[in-house]
């Protein structure tokens, strides 16, 4: 398998993100055609390497935590074959590997309580990574207790929390569990539930309490989680998949610096949604109240797949027909393009480093998607880990 994975030292960078706009630096932390995992467990590698699917798996989510470390997630929506869904990333001579995480045994699918299929995640400020566990494997229907919420201690290196999603939380068969936002102050978490293994989509929100381990979902099913209709956009001047739409529904999300309002977007389409989370923390509050609470914040120049905000409530958010990142002001509401390069295609997951630097993964999803990766010899990378610096403090979620 040919690896591609370097790190830029000072004297690179002046060649890295040469056609990015005038702002701040970006740069290339990593880079790969096809992604290499270190298996120890000889029936898993032989497993793997044997597949049909080998080096074939597709990167989606990155995460730094406080000691800088940098994991990844891969959800198997090839095929179980894939030897880890979530991994950190080690050092070797020959560049960055996935090492499965926490360990091998939590990511075996042999394993009843492991991890299946990790889209989303998060490292809060305890260092806590919340793994939010789809549960679907190559788009089958996922079985009881495979949609969960694990909470895991880096620095014990244990499980600290379990939620699995009952029928009322998640559809077996509908849902797509996809992102999530952490607020250490009040112990709640939010979840985007994109619902695309349905027509028409099934999308929601939902709203978990770690101190009560409960969980209730919202806005299902509504304008403000399905996609967009009549939505429909190009990357890099080609259509998105060559054979069905994409049709998307609640994916980007963010919380704001003071977490009091949540912003959320549709993948298939660009209209920023925001509500108070007070009324999402308030689990009487009927359904009736929160769609009318709900409100239209703006209509973005491009659609987005990740979102994150600073300390000061700006935005920043992936721009999928951008190639790039935008940026929205928090005291003026102008949304901008922060950075551009145009090798950034699908420009996926945000992450907050402990300097303020900021993470960004991209993918080439849509390719993946298709069907049409080069794993070989690709113009550029498939697989980047992109770093930016903002000059902001860092927003690990509070």
């Amino acid at each position: 398998m040919k690896i591609v994975s370097k790190l830029l030292g000072a004297a690179a960078l002046s060649l890295v993100a040469s056609t990015a706009l005038a702002g701040p630096k970006l740069e290339i932390v990593t880079e790969w055609n096809s992604l290499p995992y270190e298996v120890q467990d000889a029936e898993a590698k032989a497993t793997w390497e044997n597949s049909k699917l080998f080096g074939k798996s597709l990167m989606q989510g990155v995460k730094v935590d406080k000691q800088s470390n940098l994991y990844v997630s891969t959800a198997r929506w090839g095929g179980p074959e894939i030897p880890a869904t979530l991994s950190k990333l080690k050092d070797t001579s020959e560049g960055k590997v996935l090492v499965p995480y926490p360990s091998e045994e939590m990511n075996s699918m042999d394993n009843a309580k492991g991890l299946k299929a990790v889209l989303g995640f998060e490292i809060d400020r305890n260092n806590i990574m919340w793994i939010l566990d789809q549960g679907h494997v190559a788009g089958q229907p996922s079985k009881a207790g495979d949609e969960k919420l694990v909470l895991w201690d880096i620095d014990k290196n244990q499980e600290v929390q379990r939620y699995e999603f009952s029928e009322k939380d998640s559809n077996r068969r509908c849902s797509f569990l996809n992102d999530l936002v952490i607020d250490n102050d009040s112990g709640f978490a939010y979840i985007t539930d994109s619902g695309i293994f349905c027509q028409p989509l099934d999308g929601g929100l939902i709203v978990y309490d770690s101190n009560t381990n409960t969980a209730r979902r919202v806005l299902a099913g509504t304008k403000f989680t399905n996609n967009e209709k009549n939505f429909f956009f190009n990357i890099n001047g080609e259509p998105v998949l060559s054979k069905n739409p994409m049709l998307t529904g609640a994916d980007g999300i963010a919380l704001s610096g003071d977490k009091k309002t949540l912003y959320w977007t549709n993948l298939t389409g660009n209209t920023l949604y925001a509500i108070e989370t007070a009324l999402l923390r308030d689990f009487s509050r009927s359904e009736d109240v929160l769609q009318a609470s709900v409100r239209v914040v703006t209509t973005l120049p491009s659609n987005t797949d990740g979102m994150t905000a600073d300390r000061d409530g700006n935005l920043y958010m992936t721009g999928l027909t951008l190639n790039g990142l935008m940026h929205r002001d928090a005291e003026t509401g102008d949304v901008t393009r922060l950075t551009y390069d145009k090798t950034m295609v699908w420009p996926d997951t945000l992450a907050w480093a402990p300097n303020g630097d900021l993470y960004i993964a991209s993918n080439n999803l849509h390719t993946w998607v298709d069907g049409k990766m080069n794993f070989e010899n690709p113009e550029t990378s498939n697989f980047k880990i992109w770093r930016l610096k903002v000059g902001k403090a860092s927003y690990l979620q509070p």
